[in-house]
């Protein structure tokens, strides 16, 4: 359990450092995610036994989809948020990557939802979804800190 807890922390130190860009601007610097993706790789070669090899490498699915989705939907879905979401997952293996996504459009949605109705936004309006990809990621580590102990 200390490893997937330890590579969660990875994937949200990742996510958190992603997140003050996309806050700022909508757009992340491509050395971020390089760096970090570097470093999921090299922790999982270098990972001695521990999680099954292709439940970390499918953890990239759910962002390759999401990177799909952007092309189809022309932009309107960020390339930088499946780019994240591939490097989290690489980080965390698939289950949690689909958790932390799902969660991650549950909370933006009630966000924009409430946005909508208070008059603060506009339906269509983007937003920066990396940071709730941080957010739901930081509350299954919390959650995972809890257990574990």
């Amino acid at each position: 359990m200390k490893g997937n807890v330890t590579r969660l922390l990875c994937a949200c130190l990742f996510l958190w450092t992603a997140a003050v860009p996309d806050l700022r601007s909508k757009r992340i610097p491509l050395w971020i995610p390089g760096i970090f993706f570097t470093a999921a790789v090299a922790a999982d070669l270098l990972e001695p036994g521990g999680s099954s090899k292709w439940e970390l490498w499918a953890g990239a699915a759910p962002g390759a989809l999401l990177l799909i989705l952007s092309l189809v939907f022309r932009g309107r879905i960020g390339e930088g948020d499946g780019i994240c979401l591939v490097v989290c997952g690489l980080f965390t293996g698939i289950r949690a990557a689909v958790a932390i996504a799902e969660t991650a459009l549950v909370m933006a949605a009630l966000i924009c939802l409430i946005s909508v109705v208070t008059g603060k936004r506009k339906a269509g309006d983007r937003i920066a979804f990396i940071p709730f990809l941080a957010s739901a990621g930081s509350l299954f580590l919390i959650a995972g800190m809890l257990l574990s102990v």
